[in-house]
């Protein structure tokens, strides 16, 4: 297959999905690790996604240099690729150390109840507090698992006593004070998909 056949086969599948075409632009590409149904991908999309997590601003032209593709069919496969929303935006990583005053706590939530509208409500609850950063749904002894910021201890424990206040379900948490990071903000490693597809002229 041809790469304009490849193209609009891609674009056939994002009409059928009626899949949101916006695209946010900043300094570092974030890819989004799950989707339902996903576009197939082939090793030409993997290198493009490979450079653009580790440099978000590199030049187009610089890009398809990278990943061996002319500039007009890199462009147009990223185009693509963002609007098949794998791209999901750019953005820009501070470092907490230099801003300073930023406390960072894991913290283990447990509700008091487990029905489906009690797990969506606690869910689109978290959405209007920015000093979660991520909440994630567990499986095991836990029901989520938050990444919280806040400038002192004080505030977290403030923070929490008020979201337990807030009406949100919860029966139990637990905080895991952050001490240093070790690793983080990592790309997500697309290694295995360069090796499942063969490369299409």
């Amino acid at each position: 297959m041809d790469a304009v056949h490849y193209i609009r086969s891609l674009q056939l599948m994002i009409e059928l999905v009626g899949t949101d075409c916006a695209v946010d632009h900043g300094l570092k590409a974030k890819v989004m690790k799950s989707k339902p149904d996903p576009v197939r991908l082939d090793t030409w999309d993997v290198r493009i996604l490979s450079e653009i997590q580790v440099d978000g601003r590199i030049s187009k032209s610089e890009l398809a240099k990278r990943v061996h593709l002319s500039a007009s069919a890199c462009s147009e496969r990223l185009r693509v690729l963002q609007a098949a929303g794998i791209i999901e935006g750019f953005y820009a990583r501070l470092s907490p150390a230099l801003v300073g005053g930023i406390v960072f706590v894991m913290v283990e939530v447990v509700l008091d109840r487990h029905r489906l509208e009690d797990q969506r409500y606690f869910e689109a609850a978290v959405q209007d507090f920015p000093e979660v950063l991520d909440c994630w749904a567990i499986g095991g002894r836990i029901d989520y698992l938050m990444r919280v910021s806040s400038p002192s201890m004080a505030a977290y424990q403030d923070f929490m006593e008020g979201l337990l206040q807030a009406g949100l379900g919860i029966d139990q948490y637990y905080s895991l004070v952050v001490t240093k990071p070790v690793k983080s903000n990592s790309p997500i490693p697309l290694s295995a998909l360069r090796l499942r597809y063969t490369p299409k002229p």
